[in-house]
Protein backbone atom coordinates (compact mmCIF):
# COMPACT_ATOMS: atom_id res chain seq x y z
CA UNK A 1 0.00 0.00 0.00
CA UNK A 2 2.80 2.34 0.89
CA UNK A 3 4.60 1.61 -2.42
CA UNK A 4 1.43 2.44 -4.39
CA UNK A 5 1.23 5.87 -2.72
CA UNK A 6 4.85 6.59 -3.65
CA UNK A 7 4.20 5.54 -7.28
CA UNK A 8 1.08 7.73 -7.60
CA UNK A 9 2.97 10.61 -6.03
CA UNK A 10 5.73 10.34 -8.63
CA UNK A 11 3.19 10.27 -11.46
CA UNK A 12 1.43 13.35 -10.04
CA UNK A 13 4.74 15.30 -9.85
CA UNK A 14 5.54 14.39 -13.47
CA UNK A 15 2.11 15.51 -14.73
CA UNK A 16 2.32 18.81 -12.84
CA UNK A 17 5.83 19.46 -14.28
CA UNK A 18 4.66 18.69 -17.81
CA UNK A 19 1.71 21.03 -17.44
CA UNK A 20 3.91 23.83 -16.17
CA UNK A 21 6.32 23.36 -19.12
CA UNK A 22 3.47 23.57 -21.67
CA UNK A 23 1.93 26.61 -19.92
CA UNK A 24 5.23 28.54 -19.79
CA UNK A 25 6.02 27.91 -23.45
CA UNK A 26 2.52 28.86 -24.64
CA UNK A 27 2.74 32.06 -22.61
CA UNK A 28 6.18 32.80 -24.04
CA UNK A 29 4.92 32.26 -27.57
CA UNK A 30 2.03 34.73 -27.01
CA UNK A 31 4.57 37.34 -25.86
CA UNK A 32 6.89 36.75 -28.82
CA UNK A 33 9.54 35.12 -26.65
CA UNK A 34 11.55 32.16 -27.97
CA UNK A 35 10.20 28.73 -27.20
CA UNK A 36 12.52 26.47 -25.23
CA UNK A 37 14.01 23.75 -27.45
CA UNK A 38 16.16 20.71 -26.81
CA UNK A 39 19.77 21.94 -27.19
CA UNK A 40 21.07 18.39 -27.45
CA UNK A 41 19.49 18.00 -30.87
CA UNK A 42 22.21 17.64 -33.50
CA UNK A 43 22.29 20.56 -35.91
CA UNK A 44 22.53 19.90 -39.62
CA UNK A 45 25.93 20.89 -41.02
CA UNK A 46 25.71 24.16 -42.96
CA UNK A 47 27.22 24.17 -46.42
CA UNK A 48 29.08 27.08 -47.99
CA UNK A 49 27.59 28.49 -51.16
CA UNK A 50 28.91 26.73 -54.31
CA UNK A 51 31.46 28.67 -56.33
CA UNK A 52 32.41 28.17 -59.96
CA UNK A 53 35.61 29.69 -61.35
CA UNK A 54 34.27 31.34 -64.49
CA UNK A 55 35.77 33.11 -67.45
CA UNK A 56 37.02 36.51 -66.33
CA UNK A 57 38.35 35.30 -62.95
CA UNK A 58 41.99 34.85 -62.01
CA UNK A 59 42.75 31.14 -61.50
CA UNK A 60 45.18 32.14 -58.74
CA UNK A 61 43.06 34.49 -56.62
CA UNK A 62 39.57 33.71 -57.92
CA UNK A 63 38.99 37.45 -58.35
CA UNK A 64 37.27 38.82 -61.43
CA UNK A 65 39.68 41.06 -63.33
CA UNK A 66 40.55 42.34 -66.79
CA UNK A 67 43.90 40.53 -66.93
CA UNK A 68 42.64 37.09 -65.87
CA UNK A 69 44.23 35.44 -68.93
CA UNK A 70 47.59 37.18 -68.55
CA UNK A 71 50.62 35.22 -67.51
CA UNK A 72 51.63 36.29 -63.98
CA UNK A 73 54.95 37.89 -63.00
CA UNK A 74 56.74 36.92 -59.77
CA UNK A 75 58.56 39.94 -58.32
CA UNK A 76 61.23 39.52 -55.63
CA UNK A 77 60.97 41.92 -52.68
CA UNK A 78 63.54 42.49 -49.95
CA UNK A 79 62.83 41.22 -46.46
CA UNK A 80 64.67 43.38 -43.92
CA UNK A 81 62.78 45.85 -41.76
CA UNK A 82 64.12 48.94 -43.54
CA UNK A 83 62.76 47.67 -46.82
CA UNK A 84 59.44 46.55 -45.34
CA UNK A 85 58.72 50.11 -44.25
CA UNK A 86 58.95 51.00 -47.94
CA UNK A 87 57.08 48.06 -49.49
CA UNK A 88 54.91 49.15 -52.39
CA UNK A 89 52.10 47.41 -54.28
CA UNK A 90 52.37 44.05 -52.50
CA UNK A 91 48.73 44.35 -51.46
CA UNK A 92 47.85 44.13 -55.17
CA UNK A 93 49.54 40.74 -55.61
CA UNK A 94 47.31 37.73 -56.19
CA UNK A 95 49.73 35.49 -54.30
CA UNK A 96 52.53 36.26 -51.81
CA UNK A 97 55.33 33.92 -50.71
CA UNK A 98 57.32 34.64 -47.53
CA UNK A 99 60.26 32.43 -46.49
CA UNK A 100 63.81 32.54 -45.07
CA UNK A 101 66.60 33.48 -47.47
CA UNK A 102 69.58 32.32 -45.37
CA UNK A 103 70.13 28.99 -43.57
CA UNK A 104 71.72 30.59 -40.51
CA UNK A 105 68.99 33.10 -39.64
CA UNK A 106 65.24 33.50 -39.99
CA UNK A 107 65.04 36.76 -41.89
CA UNK A 108 62.34 36.22 -44.53
CA UNK A 109 62.35 37.41 -48.11
CA UNK A 110 59.11 38.05 -49.99
CA UNK A 111 57.85 37.34 -53.50
CA UNK A 112 54.69 38.88 -54.94
CA UNK A 113 52.93 37.18 -57.88
CA UNK A 114 50.91 39.64 -59.97
CA UNK A 115 48.27 38.69 -62.51
CA UNK A 116 45.29 41.02 -62.12
CA UNK A 117 47.05 44.29 -61.23
CA UNK A 118 49.69 46.18 -63.23
CA UNK A 119 51.64 48.26 -60.66
CA UNK A 120 54.18 50.83 -61.81
CA UNK A 121 56.44 50.52 -58.75
CA UNK A 122 56.98 47.16 -57.04
CA UNK A 123 59.71 46.89 -54.42
CA UNK A 124 62.18 47.54 -52.88
CA UNK A 125 63.49 44.52 -54.77
CA UNK A 126 66.25 42.07 -53.86
CA UNK A 127 67.73 38.79 -55.05
CA UNK A 128 65.91 35.46 -55.00
CA UNK A 129 66.64 31.83 -54.14
CA UNK A 130 65.98 28.50 -55.83
CA UNK A 131 62.74 27.94 -53.90
CA UNK A 132 61.39 31.27 -55.12
CA UNK A 133 62.14 30.17 -58.67
CA UNK A 134 60.33 26.87 -58.12
CA UNK A 135 57.20 28.42 -56.60
CA UNK A 136 57.06 31.03 -59.38
CA UNK A 137 57.26 28.26 -61.99
CA UNK A 138 54.48 26.30 -60.25
CA UNK A 139 52.20 29.31 -60.86
CA UNK A 140 53.36 29.67 -64.50
CA UNK A 141 54.86 33.05 -63.54
CA UNK A 142 57.76 34.85 -65.20
CA UNK A 143 60.34 35.16 -62.43
CA UNK A 144 61.79 38.67 -61.83
CA UNK A 145 64.60 39.02 -59.23
CA UNK A 146 67.16 41.73 -58.66
CA UNK A 147 70.09 39.28 -58.71
CA UNK A 148 70.42 35.98 -56.86
CA UNK A 149 72.62 33.39 -55.20
CA UNK A 150 75.19 31.55 -57.31
CA UNK A 151 73.04 28.40 -57.25
CA UNK A 152 69.91 30.35 -58.19
CA UNK A 153 71.64 32.24 -61.01
CA UNK A 154 73.14 29.00 -62.27
CA UNK A 155 69.64 27.56 -62.50
CA UNK A 156 68.47 30.56 -64.55
CA UNK A 157 71.44 30.18 -66.92
CA UNK A 158 70.13 26.73 -67.83
CA UNK A 159 66.91 28.41 -69.12
CA UNK A 160 64.72 26.00 -67.19
CA UNK A 161 62.24 28.79 -66.38
CA UNK A 162 61.34 32.12 -67.98
CA UNK A 163 62.86 35.05 -66.12
CA UNK A 164 63.98 38.68 -66.34
CA UNK A 165 66.96 39.62 -64.15
CA UNK A 166 66.64 43.24 -63.04
CA UNK A 167 70.26 43.22 -61.83
CA UNK A 168 71.53 42.50 -65.33
CA UNK A 169 73.54 39.37 -64.46
CA UNK A 170 71.64 36.58 -66.24
CA UNK A 171 70.06 37.51 -69.60
CA UNK A 172 67.42 38.41 -70.45
CA UNK A 173 67.93 41.45 -68.30
CA UNK A 174 65.67 44.20 -67.08
CA UNK A 175 66.56 47.79 -67.83
CA UNK A 176 64.98 51.19 -67.13
CA UNK A 177 62.15 51.94 -66.88
CA UNK A 178 61.17 48.28 -66.29
CA UNK A 179 63.80 48.00 -63.54
CA UNK A 180 65.11 51.17 -61.94
CA UNK A 181 66.48 52.72 -58.78
CA UNK A 182 64.29 55.51 -57.51
CA UNK A 183 64.96 57.01 -54.06
CA UNK A 184 61.95 59.32 -54.45
CA UNK A 185 59.69 56.31 -53.75
CA UNK A 186 61.16 55.75 -50.28
CA UNK A 187 59.34 56.90 -47.17
CA UNK A 188 62.01 55.67 -44.75
CA UNK A 189 65.82 55.41 -45.07
CA UNK A 190 67.35 52.21 -46.41
CA UNK A 191 70.57 50.83 -44.94
CA UNK A 192 70.88 47.33 -46.37
CA UNK A 193 69.02 47.53 -49.68
CA UNK A 194 69.01 49.96 -52.57
CA UNK A 195 65.85 51.74 -53.78
CA UNK A 196 65.20 49.19 -56.54
CA UNK A 197 61.74 49.04 -58.12
CA UNK A 198 60.11 47.51 -61.18
CA UNK A 199 57.25 48.50 -63.48
CA UNK A 200 55.01 45.65 -64.63
CA UNK A 201 53.84 47.24 -67.88
CA UNK A 202 57.48 47.73 -68.89
CA UNK A 203 58.41 44.18 -67.82
CA UNK A 204 55.70 42.90 -70.15
CA UNK A 205 57.42 44.72 -73.04
CA UNK A 206 60.72 42.99 -72.23
CA UNK A 207 58.99 39.61 -71.97
CA UNK A 208 57.37 40.19 -75.35
CA UNK A 209 60.70 41.21 -76.91
CA UNK A 210 62.17 37.90 -75.71
CA UNK A 211 59.29 35.89 -77.16
CA UNK A 212 58.03 34.77 -73.78
CA UNK A 213 54.51 33.39 -73.77
CA UNK A 214 52.21 36.00 -72.22
CA UNK A 215 49.01 33.93 -71.96
CA UNK A 216 48.58 32.08 -68.68
CA UNK A 217 48.58 28.29 -68.71
CA UNK A 218 48.70 27.83 -64.95
CA UNK A 219 45.91 25.84 -63.32
CA UNK A 220 45.68 27.97 -60.20
CA UNK A 221 43.70 26.82 -57.16
CA UNK A 222 40.26 25.61 -56.11
CA UNK A 223 37.92 28.31 -54.80
CA UNK A 224 34.66 28.76 -52.93
CA UNK A 225 32.46 31.74 -52.16
CA UNK A 226 32.92 33.91 -49.08
CA UNK A 227 31.07 32.65 -46.04
CA UNK A 228 27.93 34.79 -45.51
CA UNK A 229 28.47 37.53 -42.93
CA UNK A 230 26.04 36.05 -40.39
CA UNK A 231 27.93 32.74 -40.37
CA UNK A 232 31.43 34.17 -39.85
CA UNK A 233 33.08 33.86 -36.44
CA UNK A 234 33.56 37.02 -34.41
CA UNK A 235 37.28 36.45 -33.76
CA UNK A 236 40.35 34.67 -35.03
CA UNK A 237 44.08 35.24 -34.53
CA UNK A 238 46.96 33.58 -36.39
CA UNK A 239 50.49 33.86 -34.98
CA UNK A 240 53.36 33.00 -37.31
CA UNK A 241 56.24 32.48 -34.89
CA UNK A 242 59.34 33.40 -36.85
CA UNK A 243 62.28 35.29 -35.35
CA UNK A 244 61.88 38.84 -34.08
CA UNK A 245 61.52 41.47 -35.52
CA UNK A 246 59.74 39.54 -38.29
CA UNK A 247 57.11 37.80 -36.19
CA UNK A 248 53.69 38.11 -37.81
CA UNK A 249 50.18 38.26 -36.38
CA UNK A 250 46.97 38.15 -38.39
CA UNK A 251 43.65 39.23 -36.90
CA UNK A 252 40.51 38.02 -38.60
CA UNK A 253 38.05 40.74 -39.68
CA UNK A 254 34.56 39.25 -40.10
CA UNK A 255 33.29 42.35 -41.92
CA UNK A 256 35.71 41.90 -44.83
CA UNK A 257 36.37 38.17 -44.31
CA UNK A 258 40.09 38.93 -44.40
CA UNK A 259 43.11 38.75 -42.07
CA UNK A 260 44.69 42.06 -41.08
CA UNK A 261 48.45 41.69 -40.90
CA UNK A 262 50.63 42.97 -38.03
CA UNK A 263 54.38 42.85 -37.33
CA UNK A 264 55.80 42.24 -33.84
CA UNK A 265 59.37 43.52 -33.44
CA UNK A 266 60.21 42.10 -30.01
CA UNK A 267 58.82 40.10 -27.11
CA UNK A 268 55.99 41.99 -25.42
CA UNK A 269 55.84 44.71 -28.10
CA UNK A 270 52.50 46.01 -29.35
CA UNK A 271 51.75 44.57 -32.81
CA UNK A 272 52.01 47.26 -35.50
CA UNK A 273 49.89 47.25 -38.67
CA UNK A 274 51.86 46.18 -41.74
CA UNK A 275 51.22 48.91 -44.32
CA UNK A 276 51.53 49.08 -48.11
CA UNK A 277 53.12 52.43 -48.91
CA UNK A 278 51.53 52.53 -52.36
CA UNK A 279 48.03 52.97 -50.96
CA UNK A 280 48.65 53.40 -47.20
CA UNK A 281 46.41 50.42 -46.48
CA UNK A 282 47.08 47.55 -44.11
CA UNK A 283 47.81 44.21 -45.74
CA UNK A 284 44.77 41.96 -45.34
CA UNK A 285 44.96 38.68 -47.29
CA UNK A 286 41.79 36.63 -47.60
CA UNK A 287 43.66 33.33 -47.29
CA UNK A 288 46.76 32.19 -45.38
CA UNK A 289 48.80 29.05 -46.02
CA UNK A 290 51.47 27.91 -43.55
CA UNK A 291 53.92 25.12 -44.36
CA UNK A 292 56.61 23.82 -42.02
CA UNK A 293 59.31 21.75 -43.72
CA UNK A 294 63.00 20.90 -43.63
CA UNK A 295 65.44 23.71 -44.36
CA UNK A 296 68.86 22.69 -45.58
CA UNK A 297 71.93 24.55 -46.87
CA UNK A 298 73.81 24.09 -50.11
CA UNK A 299 77.05 22.25 -49.27
CA UNK A 300 79.92 21.46 -51.62
CA UNK A 301 80.63 18.11 -49.92
CA UNK A 302 77.17 16.63 -50.55
CA UNK A 303 76.80 14.16 -53.41
CA UNK A 304 73.60 15.48 -54.97
CA UNK A 305 73.90 13.41 -58.14
CA UNK A 306 74.25 10.28 -56.02
CA UNK A 307 70.74 11.04 -54.72
CA UNK A 308 69.41 11.27 -58.27
CA UNK A 309 69.32 15.10 -58.16
CA UNK A 310 70.87 17.85 -60.21
CA UNK A 311 74.29 19.05 -59.05
CA UNK A 312 73.70 22.64 -57.83
CA UNK A 313 77.40 23.48 -58.20
CA UNK A 314 77.80 22.31 -61.78
CA UNK A 315 79.08 25.23 -63.86
CA UNK A 316 79.99 27.38 -60.81
CA UNK A 317 83.65 28.35 -60.46
CA UNK A 318 85.69 27.31 -57.42
CA UNK A 319 85.80 30.82 -55.91
CA UNK A 320 82.00 31.09 -55.80
CA UNK A 321 81.66 27.51 -54.60
CA UNK A 322 83.83 28.22 -51.58
CA UNK A 323 82.25 31.62 -50.91
CA UNK A 324 78.66 30.35 -51.10
CA UNK A 325 79.19 26.97 -49.41
CA UNK A 326 76.55 26.73 -46.64
CA UNK A 327 75.33 30.29 -47.24
CA UNK A 328 71.99 29.73 -48.98
CA UNK A 329 68.95 27.63 -48.07
CA UNK A 330 67.09 24.87 -49.83
CA UNK A 331 63.64 24.13 -48.43
CA UNK A 332 62.20 20.69 -49.09
CA UNK A 333 59.23 22.12 -50.94
CA UNK A 334 58.93 19.85 -53.96
CA UNK A 335 61.18 21.62 -56.46
CA UNK A 336 61.96 19.39 -59.47
CA UNK A 337 65.74 19.85 -59.37
CA UNK A 338 67.07 19.42 -55.83
CA UNK A 339 64.30 18.07 -53.56
CA UNK A 340 63.35 14.59 -52.40
CA UNK A 341 60.18 15.63 -50.56
CA UNK A 342 56.96 16.30 -52.48
CA UNK A 343 54.32 16.52 -49.76
CA UNK A 344 53.97 17.46 -46.11
CA UNK A 345 51.74 19.00 -43.44
CA UNK A 346 50.13 22.39 -43.96
CA UNK A 347 47.64 24.63 -42.21
CA UNK A 348 45.11 26.93 -43.86
CA UNK A 349 43.14 29.93 -42.64
CA UNK A 350 40.15 31.35 -44.51
CA UNK A 351 36.51 32.21 -43.73
CA UNK A 352 37.60 32.57 -40.09
CA UNK A 353 38.45 28.86 -39.99
CA UNK A 354 41.55 26.92 -38.98
CA UNK A 355 41.96 23.95 -41.33
CA UNK A 356 44.73 21.37 -40.96
CA UNK A 357 45.82 19.39 -43.99
CA UNK A 358 48.67 18.70 -46.41
CA UNK A 359 50.45 20.10 -49.46
CA UNK A 360 51.45 18.03 -52.48
CA UNK A 361 53.41 18.72 -55.63
CA UNK A 362 54.23 16.49 -58.57
CA UNK A 363 57.81 16.57 -59.79
CA UNK A 364 58.08 19.11 -62.60
CA UNK A 365 58.75 22.83 -62.91
CA UNK A 366 55.27 23.51 -64.26
CA UNK A 367 53.44 21.30 -61.77
CA UNK A 368 51.17 23.25 -59.41
CA UNK A 369 50.87 22.90 -55.66
CA UNK A 370 47.80 21.02 -54.51
CA UNK A 371 46.32 21.45 -51.04
CA UNK A 372 44.03 19.07 -49.13
CA UNK A 373 42.33 19.00 -45.74
CA UNK A 374 42.81 16.14 -43.27
CA UNK A 375 39.94 14.24 -44.91
CA UNK A 376 41.62 14.34 -48.31
CA UNK A 377 39.28 16.94 -49.78
CA UNK A 378 40.78 19.76 -51.91
CA UNK A 379 41.20 23.06 -50.08
CA UNK A 380 38.96 25.72 -51.57
CA UNK A 381 40.21 29.28 -51.02
CA UNK A 382 37.90 32.28 -50.99
CA UNK A 383 38.36 34.92 -53.72
CA UNK A 384 41.21 37.25 -52.82
CA UNK A 385 44.88 37.36 -52.01
CA UNK A 386 46.66 34.21 -50.80
CA UNK A 387 49.68 34.67 -48.50
CA UNK A 388 51.89 31.60 -48.06
CA UNK A 389 54.46 31.25 -45.26
CA UNK A 390 57.11 28.53 -45.61
CA UNK A 391 58.82 27.89 -42.27
CA UNK A 392 61.70 25.71 -41.07
CA UNK A 393 61.01 22.96 -38.54
CA UNK A 394 62.13 25.04 -35.55
CA UNK A 395 59.28 27.53 -36.13
CA UNK A 396 55.58 27.20 -35.35
CA UNK A 397 52.12 28.57 -36.09
CA UNK A 398 49.33 29.00 -33.55
CA UNK A 399 45.67 29.92 -33.77
CA UNK A 400 43.31 31.47 -31.20
CA UNK A 401 39.53 31.65 -31.58
CA UNK A 402 39.22 34.13 -28.72
CA UNK A 403 41.40 37.07 -27.61
CA UNK A 404 44.80 36.07 -26.23
CA UNK A 405 47.79 37.96 -24.92
CA UNK A 406 50.17 35.59 -26.76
Amino acid sequence: MKSNKILWGAVLVFLLSLGAFVFVNRKSARKGMPIVVDNTQKKQEEKIEPFVLKEGMSPISGVECENWKRRPFAIMYSGDMDARRNFRALSQADFVLEMDHRPMHGQPRVMGVFQCATPTAMGPMRSGRTDHISVAASLDAIYVPWGGSSVGKNLLKKHLVDHIDCNGEVPPIGYPPACRKDASLLVAPLRSAGPAFSNLAELIKIAKANNYRLVNKGKGFHHQADLPREKRPAFGQVNVKVVYPYRVMYKYDPETNSYKRFLIKKEGAIPKPDIDQANKKQYAPKNIITIITKKEAWKTDIDYKGQGLMDPWEGIDEEHRQRDNGQYPNFQLGDPWFDTKFEGPARFFFNGQDVKGIWKKEKGADKPFRFYDDKGQPIEFVPGQIWMHVLPQDRSVSYYDEPSSK
